[in-house]
């Protein structure tokens, strides 16, 4: 059920919505989506690295996708709120 909320929070705060032409909006909410991506997953494998590191055990991948779109969208709502107010 989180996993599902985040995941849709995410897309949601990816959405790039140019009204009247969904093709544009499609597209640039992928483009965003590809290029925003590894900023969220660098931070994810280097907090995932440190937690496994000091708990001396393998994370279950759920938790390390949770982490992923907890971060994902903390980023993608600056990004949104940059893009949205202007520069």
């Amino acid at each position: 059920m989180s996993l599902t909320a985040l995941l849709m929070g995410y897309l949601l705060c990816s959405l790039r919505y140019f009204p009247g032409n969904w093709t544009k909006t499609a597209v640039e909410t992928a483009l965003q989506i590809v290029t925003i991506a590894p900023l969220p997953g660098g931070a994810t494998l280097i907090l995932v690295n440190f937690l496994q590191r000091s708990a001396a055990q393998k994370m279950p991948w759920d938790r390390m996708v949770r982490i992923y779109l907890t971060i994902g969208l903390m980023v993608e709502f600056l990004f949104g709120v940059h893009d949205y107010l202007g520069s």
